[in-house]
C-alpha cells in the first residue's frame, strides 16, 4: 500500500482499461459467503464426489447432504386436449433451493418424449405468479436425469447463457450472506439457503409434487480461503481480457524463452492458459487497492439534482489516475460541463494477485524510468511453489510481457509443497502446521497445544488436532537448529515431489551438524596442530595438482582426492539441474562416510611421527591433504549448512601472505574443472572398494564368531590373516599402501602373508571367505533422492511414489558387478569352538534353507501373481535372492569349519565346550528372563549380522546399497527384539536390563537409518519392519498381538532422541571403542 505500488497499480489498471482489456460487466460470479466477496476461478477447489456426501459448511451447526439428484413434477398449464388430471414434467436437479428462481426449463429440441411440449408453459407450484416456459435448447443432456433441465439464470453459470439465448428473466432467490430473498416468496424469506433446501422438499411433498431422489456423483466447488461452498451470484464486476496475453506466455515457452522447472508443469501451464477465461478482478473488501473507476452521475437539465447511470453498465464509468483525470475524460465522453457531473469512486478493490503480478518491476519504480528498473528488470530466477504458478507466476509472465515487453524473469523453479510427515496439507485448519522456529529452536508438548488454543478451531477439530500431536511429538520437538533444517528440506527437494517432513529426520541432520563439529575440532587440535602452517592456496587447481604428484602420496590419499572431486562434480550437477538432494546426499556421503568414517580414522597414527625425517615429510603431506579436504569440504557444505561451516571455516588455520576472504559466503565455490586430474575412479577407486570388502568381511568373520580384540591393531598370532590375489590386485594392495594403513587398523588383524600362490598359503585353522570389489549399478536414475530415466518426476504422482518405495526397497535393477576377488584365511585356531561353530552354522543353513523353499512355494502358488500386491511380490524376490547369498556364505564358513575340525580334532566331540571368552552380555539376561539356557549363536547370529551390514562402505557407500543394508539390520533388530514378546508373561514383568539393551539396538538401527538415507519417514520405516514381520511370523501377526508392531515403532521414534549415546552402547556391545 506505500504510494509508489498504489501508483503502478493504478497506471496498470488504467493502460489495460485504454487498451480495452478491462471492462466492466453483469455477470455471474464465484460468491463466497463467508468473505462476501467475489473470487476468481482458480481460486475455486473443485470436491468430486461419488454420491451422498456429508460436507461441513461455515455458518451451518450441521453437515449438510450433497451428492444427490431431487426430482419434483412441474404442472402445466391446462391446454385443450390435456387429460382431466393434468399433465406434468418431471425435472432433476442437484440444488432443489434454487428451483424458486426457476425462469424455464429446457428439453433436447430432438427429443421424442417432449418435443410436443416446447412453447408450452407451466404454474410454478410455490410462486403462484411466475409462468414459466419449456424452452427446446441443444445443451441439454437427454440421457441426465429426466432429460428435462430447469433453467435459474441467477444461480448456475450454464442456466445464464442459456437465459441470454432465450431471453430469460434472471430471479436472484439468493442474496450476498447466503439467505434467500424476498423473491423467494414470503414463506422462505430470509432462510438460510441450505436450510431453503430442506423446506422447499416439504413444500413440494406436501403438494404431492415431490418425486424421490438418488444417489448423484457431482462436484462442489469450493472457496479456497474459506471452505465455502461457493454460490453463483449475478453481479456487475470489472474484468481482464486474458486470452491474448495468454497465447503469448505459451509461445514464451514452446519456443524456450521462458524455461519452467520441473518440466512436469510445463504441460499443465499450456493447459490452463489455452482454457483462460476472463478474470474477475474486483473483490468487495475492507482493504485492498481501490479500483480507480468512477461512476458518473448527471445533472437533471430541469433541477439541480443529479441522476445516476446504471452501475451495471460499462458506459456508466469513467477510469482516471486520478479523479481530476477522470472528470476530464466524463466531460469529453457526455459532453457536458464540470459541474453538471459528479463522480463516485468505485468502492470496490482490487483482487490481490492484481497487484501482487506487478512485482518483478513495480518495487524497481515503474512506471518511472528509474536506474534501478533499467539495472534490475528484467529478473534472471523465479523461486516459488508449483501451488501458486497461475495465482501469481503466470500472471506476472502475462502482465510483464504487456506492460513492459520483456519476460520478468527467463526460469521459474517450482519447489515442492512442504506437507507433515503423513503426507497431509500443513494447515492452521487442521492443526498440522509446524511453525520452522519450533523446530529451530524446540518446543515441548504442552507449549505446542497450547499454541492450538491461539487458532480458530472449533472444539472437535481442536480436540482432534491435539490427539494428532500428541501421537506425533510426545516429547515435543526437539531443538534442531536451523543449519539441520535448511539442510533436511534441501535433501527433501525433488522435483515435482511434496515434502512430507519428518521432524526425526531433521533431528538426524542435527547429530549429523555434532559430527561434523567433532570431526573438524579433532582434525584441527589433534590431525594439524597448533604448529600447522596452512599452505598458500592462490589457485585449489594447482595445489591439488601438486599435491597429487608428491612422490609420498598413497593409495588412501590419492582416493580421498578423488571422492573428493567426485563431490563437487555431484554438488557442482545438482545446483546446476536444480536437483539439490544430489548434492546434499555428496556432502553428506564425503563428510559423513569417506572423510570421518575412513581418511580420518587413516590419519591418527600417520599424523604423529616418530621423528624420522620420511615420516615427518609423510605427515606434513597427509596434513596438507587434511587441510584440503576440511577447506573444500565446507565450502562445498555452505550452502546448506551455512552457520557451523561459518563458525568452523574462520578456525581454519591461515598463512599470513594468503589473501583470505572474510566469510565463507563470499568464497570461490569449488568448480569441477579445478578437479579433474583428481578423478581416478577406475583405478584407485576400484581399489579401495576391494579394500573396504576386506575390512568389512573380517570384521564381519570376527563378530560372526565372537572374536574379541583389544586395541587398534592385534598384536602377531592373535588374528593373522593371509590374503589370495591375482598379481595386479596385490601390486595395487601393495604399493597403495592399503594393507598397513587400512586392513590391519580398521580390520583389526594382522596381514602375515599376501600372495598369488595357493602353495604357499597355510590353510590350518583358518576361516575361509572370498572377497569381491563390487559396485551397484545405482545411475543417477536409480538413486531415489534424483530425478531421472528410471524414476523422472512425472504427472502420475502415485505411481511415482510406489517406484520409489521399490526403490527404498532395494527391488529395482541393482545387480552387483564383481570386478577383482580376493581369498581371506583368517586364522582362528584356539579362538573358538569348532565343533560348536560347526554345529550351528549347519543348523542356520538348514533353517535358511527351509525358509527359501517356503518362500519360493508361496510364490508359485496359482493366485499368487493375481492377489499378491507388486510391492510385496518384489519384496520376495529380493529377499529369495538375499537368503540365497547368504547361504551361499555360510557353505563357504561350513567347508572351512569343516576343514578346521580334520585339522584340529577335538577331546570329545559329543560335548562340545562353548568358546572360551567372556560370555555374551544378553546371555545371562535371557537365561534370567525364560528360564532356558541360550546357545551363544542365538545371540551372535545375529550380533555378527548386524555389524556386517551396518556400514556403507561394505559396497563403496552407495546410497541404494546402504539403504537395502540397513533395512536387512533393522529386521535382524526385530527378530531379535521378538525374543521378549515370544515370552507374553514376562512382558508383563519388570526386565529393564533386558528391555534396555534391545532397545539400544534397535535405536542404533534406526537412527542410522535416518541418517543414512534421504526420504525416510515413519511411515518407510515401519514398512521395512512390516515386510520382515510378515513374511517370518505370519502367526505372530494376525491378532491381538499386531499392536506391538505399533508400540516397536514407537519405541524406535522415541529412541531417536539420543543418536550419539546409542551408538556407543552399540560400539561397545560389540567390542568396538568409539571414535573420539
Amino acid at each position: 500500500m506505500d504510494p509508489s505500488m498504489c501508483k503502478a497499480v493504478t497506471e496498470a489498471f488504467c493502460r489495460l482499461h485504454a487498451e480495452g482489456l478491462i471492462y466492466r460487466s453483469l455477470r455471474l460470479v464465484n460468491w463466497s459467503c463467508t468473505l462476501l466477496s467475489a473470487i476468481s476461478d482458480i481460486e475455486v477447489d473443485k470436491m468430486e464426489l461419488s454420491g451422498r456426501t456429508l460436507l461441513s459448511v461455515p455458518g451451518y451447526d450441521k453437515p449438510v447432504v450433497f451428492g444427490i439428484l431431487s426430482l419434483f413434477a412441474y404442472p402445466l398449464i391446462y391446454a385443450p386436449g390435456d387429460p382431466p388430471e393434468g399433465v406434468e414434467l418431471i425435472v432433476a436437479t442437484t440444488r432443489l433451493e434454487t428451483m424458486l428462481g426457476d425462469t424455464g426449463v429446457a428439453v433436447h429440441p430432438e427429443d421424442p418424449r417432449y418435443q410436443h411440449l416446447i412453447g408450452r408453459q407451466i404454474q410454478h407450484p410455490l410462486i403462484p405468479d411466475r409462468v414459466i416456459p419449456i424452452i427446446g435448447d441443444t445443451f441439454v443432456d437427454r440421457e441426465f436425469g429426466t432429460g428435462a433441465v430447469k433453467l435459474t439464470p441467477a444461480h448456475d453459470h450454464t442456466d445464464w447463457e442459456a437465459g441470454l439465448r432465450h431471453q430469460l428473466p434472471a430471479i436472484s432467490v439468493i442474496d450476498e450472506a447466503g439467505n434467500m430473498t424476498a423473491a423467494a416468496g414470503p414463506q422462505f424469506a430470509g432462510m438460510k439457503r441450505f436450510h431453503a433446501r430442506v423446506h422447499v422438499r416439504v413444500a413440494l411433498e406436501a403438494l404431492g409434487l415431490f418425486r424421490g431422489e438418488r444417489d448423484n456423483p457431482m462436484v462442489v466447488p469450493i472457496c479456497s480461503r474459506s471452505k465455502d461452498v461457493i454460490e453463483p451470484l449475478l453481479k456487475p464486476q470489472w474484468y481482464m481480457r486474458c486470452q491474448e496475453m495468454a497465447d503469448q506466455a505459451i509461445k514464451e515457452v514452446t519456443e524456450g524463452r521462458l524455461r519452467i522447472i520441473p518440466k512436469l508443469h510445463v504441460r499443465t501451464w499450456n493447459s490452463w492458459l489455452r482454457d483462460c477465461h476472463d478474470w474477475c478482478i474486483s473483490r468487495q473488501l475492507w482493504w485492498g487497492h481501490r479500483i480507480p473507476a468512477y461512476r458518473v452521475a448527471l445533472k437533471r437539465a430541469s433541477s439541480s439534482e443529479f441522476d445516476e447511470l446504471d452501475p451495471t453498465q460499462h458506459d456508466s464509468w469513467v477510469v482516471g489516475r486520478t479523479e481530476t483525470e477522470a472528470l476530464k475524460q466524463a466531460c469529453t465522453k457526455f459532453q457536458r460541463s464540470t459541474d453538471e457531473i459528479r463522480l463516485t469512486q468505485d468502492t470496490d478493490v482490487l483482487d490481490t494477485w492484481f497487484s501482487s503480478q506487478l512485482f518483478p518491476f513495480s518495487v524497481f519504480g515503474w512506471p518511472d524510468q528509474t536506474p534501478d528498473l533499467q539495472a534490475y528488470y528484467p529478473g534472471s530466477l523465479l523461486e516459488t511453489g508449483h501451488d501458486i504458478l497461475f495465482f501469481w507466476v503466470a500472471r506476472m509472465v502475462m502482465i510483464g510481457l504487456r506492460l513492459t515487453g520483456q519476460l520478468p524473469f527467463h526460469t521459474v523453479y517450482l519447489h515442492a509443497m512442504v506437507r507433515d510427515a503423513h503426507g497431509k496439507k500443513m494447515s492452521k485448519s487442521l492443526g498440522n502446521a509446524v511453525d520452522p522456529v519450533d523446530v529451530i529452536r524446540g518446543i515441548s508438548l504442552d507449549d505446542l497445544q497450547k499454541q492450538l488454543e491461539f487458532g480458530n478451531l472449533d472444539p472437535r477439530e481442536l480436540k482432534r488436532a491435539r490427539e494428532a500431536q500428541a501421537k506425533d511429538f510426545p516429547k515435543g520437538i526437539p531443538e534442531c537448529g536451523t543449519d539441520a533444517l535448511r539442510f533436511a528440506l534441501c535433501s527433501y527437494t525433488k522435483q515435482g515431489r511434496n515434502i512430507n517432513l519428518d521432524i526425526l529426520r531433521v533431528q538426524g541432520y542435527r547429530f549429523f551438524c555434532n559430527k561434523l563439529w567433532n570431526a573438524v575440532r579433532y582434525a584441527l587440535y589433534h590431525c594439524l596442530g597448533s604448529e600447522f602452517k596452512a599452505p598458500v592456496i592462490h589457485s585449489l587447481e594447482d595445489s591439488l595438482r601438486e599435491v597429487r604428484a608428491d612422490s609420498l602420496i598413497s593409495g588412501t590419499d590419492r582416493w580421498i582426492l578423488s571422492r573428493l572431486a567426485h563431490a563437487i562434480q555431484q554438488c557442482h550437477e545438482g545446483f546446476e539441474q536444480f536437483q539439490f538432494p544430489i548434492a546434499t546426499t555428496a556432502c553428506f556421503n564425503f563428510w559423513l562416510y569417506e572423510f570421518c568414517d575412513v581418511y580420518l580414522e587413516y590419519t591418527k597414527p600417520i599424523v604423529k611421527p616418530e621423528g624420522k625425517p620420511l615420516q615427518v615429510e609423510r605427515a606434513n603431506l597427509v596434513r596438507r591433504i587434511l587441510y584440503m579436504c576440511l577447506n573444500c569440504g565446507l565450502r562445498l557444505l555452505h550452502p546448506f549448512m551455512p552457520f557451523i561451516t561459518e563458525e568452523l571455516y574462520q578456525r581454519l588455520p591461515r598463512d599470513k601472505l594468503e589473501k583470505v576472504a572474510p566469510s565463507l559466503c563470499v568464497t570461490r565455490y569449488p568448480h569441477p574443472s579445478e578437479v579433474l586430474t583428481l578423478r581416478d575412479e577406475d583405478g584407485v577407486e576400484t581399489d579401495f572398494r576391494l579394500v573396504n570388502s576386506i575390512v568389512h568381511r573380517l570384521r564381519g568373520l570376527r563378530a560372526a564368531y565372537h572374536v574379541q580384540v583389544r586395541g587398534q591393531c592385534p598384536s602377531r598370532g592373535q588374528l593373522d590373516t593371509q590374503i589370495l590375489a591375482p598379481v595386479p590386485v596385490l601390486n595395487n594392495l601393495i604399493s597403495g599402501g592399503y594393507l598397513a594403513d587400512i586392513v590391519e587398523p580398521l580390520g583389526k588383524s594382522h596381514v602375515i602373508l599376501a600372495t598369488s600362490e595357493r602353495s604357499q598359503i597355510d590353510t590350518k585353522g583358518c576361516i575361509h571367505a572370498t572377497v569381491s570389489a563390487s559396485d551397484l549399478l545405482a545411475s543417477n536414475a536409480e538413486d531415489p533422492n534424483l530425478a531421472g530415466p528410471g524414476n523422472a518426476a512425472s504427472d502420475n504422482e502415485d505411481g511415482d511414489r510406489e517406484q520409489e518405495t521399490q526403490i527404498q526397497l532395494g527391488t529395482t535393477s541393482t545387480t552387483p558387478v564383481l570386478a577383482v576377488t580376493c581369498q581371506l584365511f583368517l586364522n582362528l585356531a584356539g579362538q573358538i569352538d569348532v565343533v560348536a561353530e560347526r554345529r550351528r552354522t549347519e543348523e542356520r543353513l538348514d533353517r535358511l534353507s527351509q525358509s527359501i523353499q517356503t518362500l519360493i512355494a508361496d510364490r508359485a502358488r496359482p493366485e499368487y501373481a493375481s492377489k499378491v500386491p507388486m510391492i510385496k511380490q518384489l519384496a520376495d524376490g529380493r529377499k529369495i535372492h538375499e537368503m540365497e547369498a547368504e547361504c551361499d556364505s555360510l557353505r563357504e564358513m561350513l567347508s572351512s569349519l569343516q576343514d578346521m575340525e580334520q585339522q584340529t580334532p577335538q577331546a570329545n566331540h559329543s560335548d562340545p565346550k562353548v568358546n572360551e571368552q567372556p560370555a555374551h552380555p544378553l546371555i545371562p539376561i535371557l537365561e534370567e528372563i525364560t528360564g532356558r539356557t541360550m546357545l551363544p549363536h542365538v545371540i551372535t547370529d545375529l550380533q555378527a549380522t548386524m555389524e556386517h551390514l551396518s556400514s556403507p562402505e561394505l559396497l563403496g557407500g552407495s546410497e541404494i546399497a546402504h539403504r537395502a543394508q540397513v533395512k536387512q539390520w533393522l529386521s535382524w533388530s526385530v527378530r531379535l527384539y521378538t525374543l521378549q514378546h515370544r515370552q507374553s508373561t514376562y512382558w508383563k514383568q519388570d526386565a529393564t536390563r533386558f528391555r534396555d539393551l534391545l532397545g539400544e539396538w534397535l535405536h542404533s538401527a534406526s537412527t542410522s537409518y535416518l541418517a543414512h538415507t534421504k526420504h525416510v519417514t515413519l511411515a518407510d520405516l515401519s514398512a521395512a519392519i512390516t515386510l520382515t514381520v510378515m513374511s517370518d511370523h505370519n502367526s505372530w501377526v494376525r491378532g491381538k498381538r499386531h499392536k506391538h508392531l505399533t508400540q516397536w515403532i514407537h519405541r524406535i521414534s522415541e529412541s531417536l532422541q539420543d543418536k550419539p549415546r546409542a551408538q556407543n552402547l552399540l560400539l561397545t556391545a560389540l567390542g568396538e571403542s568409539s571414535t573420539p
